[in-house]
C-alpha cells in the first residue's frame, strides 16, 4: 500500500461576490497543467434551486516525480447560490456570476505509488529501510516542494477571485 504524507489538508478559500466561473475554471486548470499535473474531474453535480444554482466539483490532479513518488492535489469546489447577472464594466455590459464559493485545497506526497513494495513482508521491510535511511533527504525536499506548490495554488485562486472585488 502506498504511503501518503499530507501537506495541506482542506485549506479553505471563501469568496462571496461577483466572478466569472468559466475564467476561474480555465485559469486554475491551466495553472495545474502548466506545472505538468494531470487533472481529472471526478465529480460534477449541479442543483438548480429558486435562489440560484448549487455546484459541487472535485478535481484530482497528480504529478509523477519519479518511479517511486508523486504529488497529489485535490480541489473540492462548493459553489452555492450562483446566479447569472449583467455587470457594467467601463462602457460594456458583461455577463458574470454572483454567489458564494468555497474551495478546499488538499496536497499529498505519495511514495511507493505503484504499490511495488507492498507485495510481501520482506519488500515492506525494505521499503521502510529505504524511506528511513536512503530516501529521507529526497522526501524532505519533496515535502517542501509540495507544500510550496499547494500554497502557491491556494494564493493564486485567492488572488484571482480578489481581482473581481475592485
Amino acid at each position: 500500500m502506498a504511503n501518503v504524507s499530507s501537506l495541506l489538508s482542506d485549506e479553505r478559500i471563501q469568496y462571496d461576490g461577483y466572478f466569472n466561473l468559466s475564467e476561474l475554471y480555465t485559469h486554475v486548470f491551466n495553472w495545474l497543467t502548466w506545472r505538468k499535473f494531470d487533472v481529472a474531474e471526478s465529480k460534477y453535480s449541479e442543483k438548480v434551486k429558486a435562489g440560484g444554482k448549487d455546484l459541487q466539483m472535485i478535481w484530482n490532479a497528480s504529478k509523477s516525480l519519479d518511479e517511486y513518488s508523486k504529488f497529489e492535489v485535490k480541489l473540492r469546489w462548493d459553489l452555492s447560490g450562483i446566479r447569472d447577472e449583467e455587470v457594467k464594466k467601463g462602457n460594456a455590459v458583461v455577463k458574470m456570476q454572483r454567489g458564494e464559493i468555497n474551495v478546499y485545497v488538499t496536497v499529498n506526497v505519495v511514495t511507493d505509488r505503484q504499490d511495488f513494495w507492498a507485495q510481501n513482508a520482506f519488500y515492506s521491510f525494505m521499503r521502510a529501510f529505504y524511506d528511513r535511511y536512503l530516501y529521507r533527504s529526497s522526501l524532505k525536499q519533496l515535502k517542501g516542494e509540495g507544500w510550496t506548490i499547494g500554497w502557491e495554488l491556494f494564493n493564486e485562486i485567492k488572488a484571482f477571485l480578489n481581482l473581481y472585488r475592485y
